[in-house]
């Protein structure tokens, strides 16, 4: 996916990459599934090249939670002290001391950056050790780079707290917006696509906008398909009891409403048929707007 209207937001990162140098400070980076995020910060780590040492962590979505599943990943990137006692099944504030310990290690050498992504699946464990480094942070020459989809997180939710918890002085929010309609309606021109259409099915989401245009044939890729379930109004499924929920449907560019019930308590659900609706009108739509 190519990085569009995201040139200020590099910026922005470099400068805190600078400024940690001094003081160690937290990145936020917030956006609905889509938006751009790892693209983001993987252009991101690719313009540190060798003045930083980029280590990876990412949160699984998964019906059990990956205890500390990031700083599991970074020990096997770092080696060192975090691996040795991560294999070691040591407790939990040694794991922490050592996370600090491999980071302080590398004063005089490359310069740290951690990434940890898709925080709002993080484990309750994760979370700790985020706000445990955050609050510790300042007094390394380290930046943290933390991601997460802020549209699948409510009030209640820890990553919430834990975000909170963090210094303000040593955080910088930062929340990726869609792409504009000029922007949109110039990469739909070079594909030959009519740009309200594109705008009208995607909404500026990036990879919406990749995937429709990139797509052969009139079709809606099923990658755009996916995402769309993917959304938070399709996934309110898991509930006890029957409930209704509204989807949006696209249809001759105008948005109308379906309603669908569901009632399981079952880990695994099939396609509502208000979502199935959905992207059944827009493919009608994209189709005939695209002869």
């Amino acid at each position: 996916m190519e990085l569009w209207e995201r040139s200020a937001t590099l910026e922005l990162l470099e400068g805190l990459l600078v400024e940690s140098t001094r003081s160690g400070r937290v990145a936020v980076v917030a956006g609905e599934a889509g938006i751009g995020k790892s693209v983001l910060v993987t252009e991101f780590a690719r313009r540190c090249g060798a003045k930083a040492r980029v280590l990876w962590g990412g949160c699984d979505r998964l019906v059990t939670p990956r205890a500390l599943g990031p700083l599991h990943d970074i020990g096997r990137q770092s080696g060192g002290v975090l691996a040795e006692r991560l294999r070691a099944g040591a407790a939990q504030e040694e794991i922490f001391a050592a996370s600090l310990e491999e980071l302080s290690g590398t004063r005089g050498r490359s310069h740290p950056v951690v990434v940890v992504e898709d925080a709002h699946w993080a484990d309750e464990a994760t979370l700790d050790w985020l706000v445990w480094l955050g609050r510790r942070i300042g007094r390394l020459p380290a930046l943290l780079v933390v991601t997460y989809r802020d549209d699948e997180v409510g009030a209640e939710h820890p990553i919430r707290g834990a975000l909170a918890a963090l210094p303000s002085a040593l955080v910088r929010r930062v929340r990726l917006r869609p792409l504009s309609h000029g922007c949109v309606a110039e990469q739909a021109g070079r594909a030959g696509r009519d740009p309200a259409m594109v705008y009208r099915l995607t909404g500026g989401n990036p990879l919406l906008v990749t995937e429709l245009l990139g797509g052969e044939g009139p079709a809606v890729p099923s990658t755009v398909q996916d995402l769309m379930l993917d959304r938070p109004p399709a996934r309110r499924t898991r509930r006890p009891r029957t409930r209704q929920a509204s989807v949006a449907s696209r249809s001759s560019g105008k948005i109308g409403r379906r309603r669908f019930r569901y009632g399981s308590r079952c880990r695994s659900w099939s396609t509502p048929p208000g979502v199935s609706a959905s992207i059944q009108s827009a493919a009608a739509s994209y189709s005939s707007g695209s002869r």
